[in-house]
Parts: C-alpha cells; sequence; structure tokens
C-alpha cells in the first residue's frame, strides 16, 4: 500500500488530469455547438483545414493552462514563499517551454486560417515569418517568445526573493501581451479593451495557476504552509477583483446592450462562465475563510486543505475551456429588430446563475416564505414566465431599439429572481413533484422557442436540454456549501 504522502500526490494529479479534461470537453462542446469546428465549403473559395479548426483551440487552451502554471508556479515559488522552492522553480521552467511550444503551434495553426492553407504549405518559412513580423499578433508572439526563454533559463535558477519578483514581471508581461491581439488595433475604444483584456488574462492565471502552484507546494514540500496559504489568500483576493473588474469592463464594451446577453452565443457562453465563476468565488471564499479561523486554533492539515483546492480546480478547468471558446467567437453585432432569444442564455437565466447565486449566499437568504410553503408554484411561475418572456420578446423587439434593451434587462433580472425562488425551495424541500412541473415545463418552453428552426432541431438543444433536466434532478440533493474535511488537525504520514 503506498505512503499517505504518495496517495495524495496520486489524488492530486488525477484532480489536475480531469481538471484538464473538464476544460478539454467544455471547449470541444462548446464549438462543436455553435459550428466552429467545421466550416462550408464553396465552390472556388478555399476552405480553412478541418485539422486548424480542431488544433487552433487545442494549442489556445495548452498556452492558457502553460501561462497559468508558469504565472502561479513562480508566485508561489518564488514570491509568496518564505524561502525559493526549488521544485516550483523547474516547474516554473518546463511550463514556460511548453507556453513557448504552444505559441510555435497556434502561429502555424493562425497561417492556416488566415489564409486557408494546408498545415504543410502553413509551415513555408517566408510565409511564417511574414505572421511574425508584419502582424500585430506576430509581433506579440515574437515578443512573448523571447521573454519566455528568459523566463524558462531564470526559473530554474531562482536564488532570491529578489530573481522570483524579477521572473514574476517578466512572467506576467507575457501574459498581458496576448489582450493586444485582441483588435486589430489600439485606437479609441480599443485601448481600454486590450488593456483589461490583458487584466483579465493575467488575473486568471495568478488565480488558477497560483491555486495550482499552492497545492505542489503543500503536497511536496510543506515548509511554513501557514504563511504561504495566508499570502496566497491575500493574492487570490486581489486577483479575483481585478478579474471580476475588468471582465465587467470587457464585456461592456463587446456587448451592445443587456439583449445582447440573451440574443447572441457570445452572451449565453459568457453567462455560463459567469456562473462558474460566482461558484468559485464563493467556494474560495469559504475555505478561505475556514483556513483563517483553522490557522488560529492549531497546525493545519496540509492535505486535506489540498483535496479541498482540488475540487476548486475543477471548477477552475471549466472556466478556463469556456474562456478559450469565448475568445473563438465572435462579439455580437449592433441589436436588430427580430433578434430571438438564445436556448442557452435562457438556461442560463433560469438555472446557472440562480444556482451560483444560492450556493454564495446563506441557505434560504433570500427566498420568498410564499415559494418556501409552496415550492410546486416556484417551477409553474418560472416555466410560466420563461414562456412569457420569449412571447413578449420578438413583439417588443419589433419596435424600438431602446425598449428591446429594458425588457431584455427587466426580464432578464426577473428570470434569475424566479430561477432563484425554484432553485432555493427545491433544495430546501426536495419535493419531487416540484422538480416534475420543471422537468416537463422548462423542456417544453425550450421546445416552444426553437420550434421554427430550419431544419429541425439541432443536436446541441438536446444536449443543453437533457443537462438542464439532469442539473434538476441534482438539487434533489442536499447542497454542502462546506467540506467536512478538517482542516486543523495535523495528518501523520507514515515514514
Amino acid at each position: 500500500m503506498l505512503p499517505k504522502r504518495m496517495q495524495n500526490q496520486v489524488s492530486t494529479r488525477w484532480s489536475l488530469l480531469l481538471a484538464g479534461s473538464c476544460a478539454l470537453a467544455s471547449m470541444y462542446l462548446v464549438l462543436a455547438m455553435i459550428g466552429a469546428l467545421s466550416e462550408n465549403e464553396i465552390i472556388g473559395l478555399p476552405t480553412v483545414p478541418e485539422l486548424t479548426l480542431w488544433g487552433l483551440p487545442l494549442s489556445l487552451l495548452i498556452r492558457d493552462i502553460a501561462m497559468a502554471l508558469t504565472v502561479g508556479s513562480v508566485l508561489v515559488g518564488g514570491v509568496l514563499a518564505p524561502r525559493p522552492d526549488a521544485f516550483l522553480g523547474r516547474l516554473t521552467s518546463l511550463s514556460a517551454l511548453v507556453w513557448i511550444l504552444a505559441i510555435a503551434t497556434q502561429s502555424v495553426f493562425t497561417v492556416s486560417e488566415v489564409l486557408a492553407f494546408s498545415i504543410s504549405d502553413s509551415l513555408n518559412v517566408t510565409v511564417w515569418w511574414s505572421l511574425l513580423s508584419q502582424t500585430t499578433v506576430g509581433q506579440v508572439m515574437l515578443v512573448q517568445t523571447v521573454i519566455l526563454v528568459f523566463v524558462a533559463i531564470l526559473g530554474w535558477v531562482v536564488l532570491d526573493r529578489v530573481t522570483g519578483i524579477i521572473i514574476s514581471s517578466l512572467a506576467i508581461i507575457a501574459a498581458f501581451l496576448p489582450g493586444l491581439t485582441g483588435h486589430s488595433s489600439l485606437t479609441d475604444t480599443h485601448n481600454a479593451a486590450s488593456i483589461s483584456l490583458g487584466i483579465h488574462i493575467v488575473a486568471m492565471s495568478a488565480w488558477i495557476g497560483g491555486l495550482v502552484a499552492l497545492v505542489i507546494y503543500l503536497l511536496h514540500s510543506g515548509n511554513d504552509s501557514g504563511i504561504v496559504i495566508r499570502r496566497f489568500s491575500t493574492l487570490a483576493l486581489i486577483s479575483v477583483i481585478a478579474l471580476v473588474e475588468s471582465g465587467l469592463l470587457n464585456a461592456s464594451l463587446r456587448l451592445d446592450g443587456p439583449a445582447a446577453l440573451v440574443t447572441s452565443v457570445y452572451g449565453a457562453i459568457l453567462l455560463a462562465k459567469i456562473s462558474i465563476l460566482i461558484v468559485l468565488i464563493s467556494f474560495g471564499w469559504r475555505v478561505r475563510k475556514k483556513i483563517n479561523e483553522s490557522a488560529e486554533e492549531g497546525p493545519m492539515n496540509n492535505v486535506a486543505i489540498s483535496l479541498l483546492a482540488g475540487r476548486e480546480i475543477l471548477w477552475m478547468g471549466l472556466v478556463l475551456g469556456l474562456s478559450v471558446a469565448l475568445s473563438r467567437t465572435a462579439p455580437p453585432g449592433e441589436f436588430q429588430a427580430g433578434d430571438q432569444l438564445i436556448w442557452v442564455a435562457l438556461l442560463a437565466l433560469a438555472l446557472f446563475l440562480p444556482f451560483s447565486i444560492y450556493y454564495l449566499l446563506p441557505r434560504g437568504k433570500g427566498t420568498v416564505k410564499f415559494f418556501q410553503k409552496y415550492p410546486d408554484v416556484s417551477a409553474i411561475a418560472l416555466t410560466i414566465w420563461l414562456y412569457l418572456f420569449i412571447t413578449f420578446f420578438t413583439s417588443v423587439t419589433i419596435g424600438q431599439s431602446i425598449g428591446a434593451q429594458w425588457f431584455a434587462l427587466l426580464g432578464s433580472l426577473l428570470t434569475i429572481f424566479l430561477g432563484y425562488q425554484f432553485i432555493s425551495s427545491l433544495s430546501q424541500n426536495r419535493s419531487w413533484s416540484t422538480a416534475g412541473f420543471a422537468v416537463v415545463g422548462i423542456p417544453l418552453v425550450g421546445w416552444w422557442l426553437e420550434r421554427d428552426v430550419n431544419g429541425g432541431l439541432h443536436w446541441s438543444f438536446w444536449v443543453m436540454t437533457l443537462f438542464a433536466i439532469l442539473f434538476i434532478l441534482s438539487l434533489m440533493r442536499p447542497i454542502a456549501p462546506q467540506s467536512e474535511i478538517p482542516i486543523n488537525e495535523s495528518v501523520r504520514i507514515p515514514a
């Protein structure tokens, strides 16, 4: 039988592997739903190879994972730890090398996508160098690569905190640079969008990569764990604030009002990402609070903390996958009369966002007593409102755009409110009749919305509807906001 430390190291590896699988699955599922993994062939025009359509998102995901590990490892091992950690230093170097390889792969796939070249033609040195030297995207890749070469070399020989700060600064600059490629120029409002996107990427890398590095540090070293955990809690708080503020700013610059949240695929993915981020923030806040309380009582259980963080990393994998999918989705254009609601956006407003809010707030907070007493009414009210929202939205959009924007905003808020009442009532009463009304009513509303789609219902409708049904049924189980794993008891690890 493996020693306890080795068992938990194996468990952590499986958690990281599962998080990567979640990121991969969520990314490809969303891209497949929006048709980004295939291209219609038009006679006389070149088409992008299928390998490029699948390979470019994968290279972006690997780049983002390596970016997070690089930034997180050097911050935890070279800045937050009282003494430089050699293991995290080596991990920083290896992650930087993977980051470089991902950038190289991304550049080849980018040439193939932009020029509709085959992969072999995209490897032409002249064409490839033209991308790197003559375009903003290529120049950013080139500067990133130069910086990461220094990070890879210096990360292996972190000698003191000054070196760690220097390498951290270089890694953060390299992580910030992809934000500059989000627009074709850097003038007018593009400046705000590019800067906010760069800050968003850095904050997410520090938060996600820092948490992974913290888990590795606790299981591999564990020296001065209390100091490192408290310092990381401060870093995580700063990262979350920067992440939320920069994300809201960037979204406001890309979306044409509240209606874009419910009438575009971009808005629907954004709502799903926000839902997961709220769950992550609430889960992390509870864990950090419990850790700080336990630190005052006695020695902390590094293994238990690592297991708790592993659950958080799984959610982070979903966020990374959705982030890549979002970057591959074109922002919506100007709102037009007759725009239709998106089924995924309605599910996010009615189920996913309310669930994340319910997870964040104390149990029962904000729940109307009438719905607690009659939980079936909450499911019926939600279903009826979704039908009315769909029915009246189209008629409102025929009129002036301002009226449609206000209707979309107020309708979305009412949907979230009724969804919260339904989820709160069902989670507290666990009534099968309540679940039954929702399981039958919500899919019928979805069918009503999509009934006139050309070619029949898309397979993505059935996938999301099945997911919504399983999600509703899962609410029959009590939601445990806090883990019962003790984190203020020392763990004896056999020799």
